[in-house]
């Protein structure tokens, strides 16, 4: 076989393998990414709290990966924890996800927002704000959060902190405006859940704010950051993964997300993250 031909199979069988690796293996391989903030008011707030963040799940089935979830955070015991979106796979049942959901514990809550993909089922989505779909039975657990808040006391620092959620969909405008005026009126410590990361520097706040935001599944490919940023191929691609700061207690942070879209099942070189979040005093 001439040299060329050696070449061009060589080159198929690995782009074959990275695919099967890509698919079979890499998105199951369930991963803790642990980030301390250096922020002192956040610390003074919630102290020694672990919050843990899901996001991206896009269940369709409780299988092998959303199992590994559950045992992760069994064994790392969060305080919180929080869900920024896309629970269920694209145009499916919510059922899976929301059974998955409803196996979170964690002693200050669980609360969650909804993502596009969750939306996209039609009006089954009500099931993860409406017990049966009943609206005037609401979920408390988890505590689903559309343009929304809840305030909570954090029992070490004594400290009120409020989670707001904003909702994805076409009222999403209005939910931000109802959270910009929110966050403009109070100077209490915000979690802001929200699926996508658009206007975190515009928000206006008197006190810290940290946003938790997912949507782009860190690209699902590890590829450099300025063919995402000049390809515009994800949404918002300046925030396609891990901890951003801006000037005034601001912080975003981007998970990298669990599952993958029906249309692209593979991961390679960005495995499915829990995200355990804590502050230090700096």
């Amino acid at each position: 076989m001439p040299p060329k031909q050696y070449f061009f199979l060589a080159a198929f069988v690995s782009l074959v393998m990275l695919a099967a690796y890509g698919y079979v293996i890499e998105p199951g391989r369930v991963r803790i990414e642990r980030v301390v903030i250096p922020d002192k008011e956040l610390y003074q707030a919630w102290g020694g709290v672990k919050i843990a963040q899901l996001s991206d799940l896009h269940i369709d089935t409780i299988g092998p990966r959303e199992e590994k979830v559950l045992q992760l955070l069994t064994e790392s015991k969060p305080d919180l924890i929080v869900i920024t979106g896309d629970i269920a796979q694209w145009n499916t049942d919510p059922q899976p996800g929301l059974r998955f959901l409803e196996q979170l514990q964690a002693p200050l809550g669980v609360y969650a927002i909804l993502g596009d993909s969750d939306i996209s089922s039609g009006r089954r989505y009500c099931l993860f704000c409406h017990s049966g779909g009943n609206v005037h039975h609401q979920r408390q657990h988890p505590r689903m959060l559309k343009n929304s808040y809840a305030a909570i006391t954090v029992p070490a620092t004594g400290k009120k902190v409020i989670i707001a959620g904003v909702f994805p969909a076409e009222d999403g405008e209005a939910g931000q405006t109802a959270m910009a005026e929110l966050l403009r009126q109070t100077a209490e410590p915000v979690l802001l859940l929200a699926h996508f990361s658009e206007g975190w520097r515009q928000i206006r706040h008197k006190g810290p704010l940290l946003w938790l935001a997912g949507d782009t599944h860190g690209g699902q490919i590890a590829i450099p950051d300025f063919i995402w940023r000049d390809l515009q191929l994800v949404d918002f691609p300046q925030y396609m993964a891990g901890l951003f700061y801006a000037a005034g207690h601001k912080w975003l942070y981007v998970n990298r997300g669990i599952g993958t879209v029906s249309y692209f099942p593979f991961r390679i070189g960005v495995p499915p993250e829990v995200t355990i979040i804590s502050f230090q005093d700096r």
